[in-house]
């Protein structure tokens, strides 16, 4: 190999190497000019967007929040149990439903018997047939008397009865018969209620007379869960046990009205 040639072949060879160097820091290091490097390290966030569902309402919600259309000449019927017959209260129509009436002013018919409730017909054995559907279905054969609106109080004597969802079809059934015997009639169910200690049977019963109306779509007035009766103040409102006096009459009316105000339209 002659001098000249070694002196060529020597400076390809450097060029090569140099072009391999700089391929090298280019691919270990790819950017752009001017563009600063980030580093990415395990403890880095990344953000991704999530779904928020929203809650379902419950079916204590959707039957408080019902409301009904007062007819322009409202004509009214109470049916219920002992305390709409106004037990335990000094006289019968010192009762809540007479209280509420009386407030009201509306023409009234109250149909109160004790021991009966939306499920449980009457008696020990649940044999007296006095259940509020059959009840009203006995009102309704009296053509004289046509009610536009209907208050349906009780539930404490079906928490005899064993299964919650035979109470919360009884109570469905009922609002239902009654919209069938008195086309356009307004309903409103007064859940169960009573001083302490009985109140704190109740809880189960509550919740299917609840569950009932919510689906029958009639508003439930919670005495229960709004704690209209409790531990401080029964003792001043209890007759016997089982029973409001007068005087739990009279906080029941109050009560009662109050939401009423809420309901109407």
């Amino acid at each position: 190999m002659t001098k000249q040639e070694w002196f060529k072949y020597g400076a390809l060879f450097l060029l090569a190497v140099v072009a391999f160097g700089v391929a090298g820091i280019a691919l270990t290091n790819p950017r752009g000019p001017g563009e600063a490097v980030s580093p990415v390290t395990a403890s880095s966030p990344v953000a991704t967007p999530t779904a928020t569902a929203t809650p379902a309402p419950t079916v204590a919600a959707t039957a408080q929040q019902l409301k009904i259309q007062l007819p322009a000449q409202p004509v009214l019927l109470i049916l219920g149990d002992s305390y709409t017959a106004g037990d335990g209260a000094d006289q019968p129509d010192q009762g809540w439903a007479y209280v509420v009436a009386n407030a009201l002013g509306y023409p009234t018919n109250i149909d109160g018997v004790g021991g009966t409730g939306f499920a449980w017909g009457g008696g020990e054995q649940d044999n007296l047939a006095q259940e509020y559907e059959v009840r009203l279905q006995e009102i309704a054969a009296n053509p004289t008397f046509v009610p536009n609106v209907l208050i349906l109080q009780g539930g404490q004597n079906d928490a005899l009865i064993t299964s919650p969802d035979e109470i919360q079809t009884a109570t469905a059934q009922t609002i239902e018969a009654a919209r069938t015997l008195w086309p356009g009639v307004q309903v409103v169910v007064l859940g169960p209620s009573a001083p302490h200690p009985l109140a704190e049977e109740l809880q189960g019963a509550n919740s299917a007379v609840r569950a009932g109306a919510a689906a029958a779509g009639a508003p439930f007035i919670d005495a229960y869960e709004a704690g209209w009766f409790t531990g401080a103040n029964s003792p001043g409102f209890d007759f016997d046990g089982a029973h409001p006096n007068t005087a739990g009459h009279a906080h029941l009316a109050e009560k009662f009205l109050e939401s009423w105000a809420t309901l109407i339209q």
